[in-house]
């Protein structure tokens, strides 16, 4: 990112901390950055003095109506209407904008989705027309496969109390049709094979809960607030969005025409690969969840063959049986 980029987000930044009536000064605000870990490239770099030059170029270059208050010992906006024109942002970070956008409108229900669009648009309106090359954006495509339809209000009150930390009290639909209601703490709202989540806590208790989205059906919030749980997040990251358990040691044979698609794969180190004198491969995979395993297994349609451990073999045998029961002419 460019010296003048990274001027750039900080002035923005600053400007939203005095429109928050936070009074920042140069210290608070370089001390802001390194705490939030923005970007290490600025947090890092940022001292009380870098600020004070950012500050200078506000009021000089953007004619900003800031004004020093010696009593809160920091810095507010005179006229609190200002809004602060951002200069032309680098091809870098338009790139990057415009894939986020384009994501956001492949991804994103209603009404998220609009609101993002209105903002990245603003946010763009200063930098080069000729940057927006029609068939460029167009082929910023993502392939998200989404699979059900969510009910805009109900994203949309489920998105507010996973933001302000608000308990939600909803009605949610079971696949076999059981309607229920709960109170729900949403720590986490996650986009995860085609369809969205919410993971958290039942109210009032540590028994975790993820509820796919599309199956909610009502929304409204529960009266309490909560603190988000860092670990919660933390091992969700780490472990994945389900409490699956992991099988360690699965060994599986691969035929040689999947082998292109393997070592593709294999950047992402979640296997190794030893190749055979027949040129078929024997790959170990590192501790992965047996159900996706088995889908992958089932989807090569015999082109893997699983050398351990015995039980994953019985059960793809076992499901192999069945989808030749059902299949024969």
């Amino acid at each position: 990112m460019s010296i003048q980029s990274r001027q750039t987000l900080r002035m923005i930044k600053f400007v939203a901390e005095m429109k928050k009536n936070n009074y920042p000064n140069a210290s608070s605000f370089a001390a802001l950055l390194r705490k939030q870990d923005i970007d290490d490239n600025i947090a890092c770099s940022c001292s009380a003095r870098t600020v004070m030059r950012d500050i200078e170029v506000l009021q000089n270059e953007y004619k900003a109506p800031i004004v020093y208050d010696p009593v809160r010992r920091g810095y507010y906006l005179k006229h609190s209407d200002w809004e602060f024109n951002c200069p032309i942002m680098s091809d870098d970070i338009v790139s990057m904008t415009l894939l986020g956008t384009r994501l956001a409108t492949d991804i994103l229900p209603e009404p998220l989705k609009e609101q993002v669009g209105i903002a990245v648009d603003k946010t763009l309106a200063g930098n080069n027309s000729e940057f927006f090359d029609e068939a460029m954006i167009e082929s910023l495509l993502c392939a998200t496969g989404i699979k059900a339809t969510i009910d805009p209000a109900v994203f949309k009150k489920l998105f507010d109390g996973w933001r302000l930390h608000q308990v939600v009290k909803l009605t949610y639909r079971k696949p076999s049709g059981e309607i229920s209601e709960r109170r729900f703490e949403p720590h986490i709202i996650a986009f995860h094979r085609g369809i969205w989540y919410a993971k958290g806590y039942e109210f009032g208790t540590k028994n975790i809960k993820t509820y796919a989205i599309q199956r909610i059906c009502e929304v409204s919030f529960g009266g309490a607030v909560f603190e988000t749980d860092k670990k919660l997040l933390a091992e969700t990251r780490r472990n994945g969005l389900f409490e699956y358990p992991r099988i360690d040691g699965i060994q599986l044979r691969c035929d040689a025409s999947i082998a292109f698609y393997l070592y593709e794969h294999q950047k992402g180190k979640k296997f190794k690969i030893e190749r055979q004198p027949d040129d078929s491969l024997i790959i170990t995979l590192k501790p992965a969840f047996e159900h996706e395993v088995l889908r992958w297994v089932l989807g090569e349609a015999g082109r893997i063959e699983v050398l351990y451990p015995p039980e994953l073999r019985r059960k793809v045998a076992e499901a192999g049986k069945k989808i030749a029961e059902k299949n024969t002419p």
